[in-house]
């Protein structure tokens, strides 16, 4: 099965570009999305009473204009067996995002592999940060769950998806399939979309500053994984 998107995992991002353009033309959105992400967990260290998809997007919205934007919250149903993969894959399809049908397919892809693919371990640690004396299943009190899915349709032109929620739960092995049910859940889940393209002319005179202070970051946080029919690969990626 020939893919028509390659996937990039950055921080908690899943990051999904045209298979045939290559990851490099992405660097500028790469290195925006990683640095706001950072921003936005340094800044809720600090305060965690802040919402963190403000805190990122306060960054990205200073380079990347966005013509829209939504916000919708909802209760986990007490009959639901829905995954953050499904919330995403709705969305994709409502807003009518280009190649939908085969965006979803990429993500329905993610949401089989083996939770024992480092992929998805680097994914599930940017997703949920817990510390090293919480263990077990349960988590006490409730920590936020944090999805981001950016869908590049060019270097310069983003649909994204945000989902949050909070739960005692660990999150599983593959988080993103992973059925959340009610009484895991507390409060509302959010989900956030936007479309955006970037500026050139605002980007352009801070590219550099930007990519040095990603740089030393992409060890951690950035990955390209390529899948193939029963398996994926992950190459850890450097900053050029």
């Amino acid at each position: 099965m020939s893919c028509e998107y390659s996937v990039l995992i950055v921080g908690a991002c899943v990051v999904i570009i045209p298979a045939a353009d290559g990851a490099t033309q992405y660097k500028d959105l790469v290195d925006s999305v990683l640095l706001a992400q950072l921003i936005a967990n340094k800044k809720i260290e600090k305060a965690p009473e802040i919402d963190w998809y403000n805190a990122y997007v306060e960054f990205l919205d200073d380079y990347w204009l966005r013509r829209t934007r939504a916000r919708l919250e909802w209760p986990v149903a007490q009959d639901s067996v829905e995954s953050v993969s499904d919330w995403v894959i709705a969305a994709i399809s409502k807003d009518a995002v280009d190649k939908g049908g085969a965006t979803a397919a990429t993500l329905q892809r993610l949401a089989r592999l083996s939770g024992n693919d480092p992929a998805m371990g680097l994914l599930r640690g940017h997703m949920q940060k817990v510390s090293t004396d919480e263990s077990g299943d349960v988590l006490a009190p409730a920590k936020a769950v944090r999805l981001l899915v950016v869908i590049a349709q060019t270097p310069t032109s983003l649909t994204s998806v945000y989902i949050e929620l909070k739960t005692r739960q660990i999150i599983s092995a593959n988080p993103l399939a992973q059925r959340h049910l009610a009484e895991d859940v507390q409060g509302s889940v959010c989900m956030r979309n936007a479309s955006a393209n970037l500026s050139g002319t605002l980007y352009g005179p801070v590219r550099d500053a930007i990519a040095l202070k990603v740089k030393e970051k992409y060890q951690d946080n950035v990955a390209m994984v390529t899948l193939t029919d029963d398996a994926s690969t992950m190459e850890i990626c450097a900053a050029d």
